[in-house]
């Protein structure tokens, strides 16, 4: 898998070749050459492969889910006021919102671009069309985040609404445009979307508990705290928590470390942390049932592993 992360780190590098105006593409190439998992492309040339597709024909469309993911992020840190993404200063942190924006714009627009690149006509115009619709149902799912964050409250189902489309989604065309690309049957399509999307939800769940428990994950520790978003954590700690005083901490951006501390210590006390983390565990098996579709190799071994990779990394 090392050597197809290069491959993509070297695709995204080619495709992303403007230099002028200078500060605009510095901006746009900021977040993309700080490096990252790169999970969206694999699993996008892994579920080609896995079908007894070629790798290199899902290339354009697995950079292309990644440069819309990054797309994102540039815009998610704006709106979330992070100064820091993967370990570096966030676009808008180092280049200003104008610039930012500007960048998230035209990584956005190249991602349709390099998505045009794959080699069948006929399928490349349903990965585009399925991109568009991916990155609709991403806008709604972040605009229904904002929403929940000034609510005090919001039900499991809201949420898992919110962090599929948010996040899921884009795991579940990576691993279904790859099977179409591919040349893989429609149950395998189907299964390998549904992979995707279980997969999707495990990883942000995760994420979530990594927000509290994690190190050196590229961003504060207790973000989603200050910021109020509404994770598995909250919403378990919300209904099972006595003490109230922590949800004055909630959604202030001026708690102290200490005050974000207490509320780490009490997702651990009544057990919200060892919820999530099921919840995330639970997800990630069902994503491995759904590659029984798929005939056993070395792409099918992989995408089990990122599975489990999932709901066990540490950042």
């Amino acid at each position: 898998m090392v050597a197809l992360r290069e491959m993509i780190d070297k695709a995204i590098e080619n495709y992303l070749y403007e230099k002028e105006p200078e500060t605009l593409y510095r901006a746009v190439k900021h977040l993309p050459s700080a490096g990252g998992k790169r999970l969206r492309p694999i699993i996008a040339c892994l579920a080609c492969e896995a079908v007894g597709g070629n790798v290199m024909d899902a290339l354009p469309f697995g950079v292309a889910l990644e440069i819309i993911h990054t797309f994102t992020l540039v815009h998610d840190d704006i709106m979330d006021r992070d100064e820091e993404r993967r370990g570096k200063p966030s676009v808008h942190a180092l280049f200003g919102d104008a610039t930012a924006i500007l960048a998230g714009d035209a990584l956005f627009a190249k991602a349709f671009e390099i998505a045009s690149y794959t080699r069948d006509d006929h399928v490349a115009k349903t990965i585009l069309r399925n991109l568009a619709i991916m990155s609709k149902e991403i806008c709604e799912g972040q605009q229904m985040d904002i929403a929940y964050a000034e609510s005090d409250s919001i039900d499991e189902q809201q949420f898992m609404e919110v962090i599929t489309k948010k996040t899921a989604k884009m795991f579940e065309h990576a691993a279904a445009g790859g099977a179409l690309i591919g040349g893989g049957s429609e149950e395998q399509q189907e299964a390998l979307r549904e992979y995707g999307r279980n997969l999707g939800i495990a990883f942000q769940i995760w994420d979530d508990c990594l927000d509290v428990i994690g190190e050196d994950i590229g961003k504060p520790v207790g973000s989603d705290i200050r910021e109020g978003k509404k994770t598995l954590l909250y919403l378990h700690a919300y209904t099972h928590a006595d003490d109230r005083e922590w949800l004055k901490c909630y959604g202030n951006p001026e708690a102290s470390d200490e005050d974000i501390r207490k509320v780490i210590h009490l997702f651990e006390k009544v057990g919200s942390v060892a919820y999530a983390k099921e919840k995330a565990q639970g997800m990630a098996a069902a994503a491995k049932e759904r590659l029984a579709a798929v005939p056993d190799g070395e792409a099918k071994d992989i995408l089990m592993e990122m599975a489990d990779f999932a709901v066990k990394r540490e950042k």
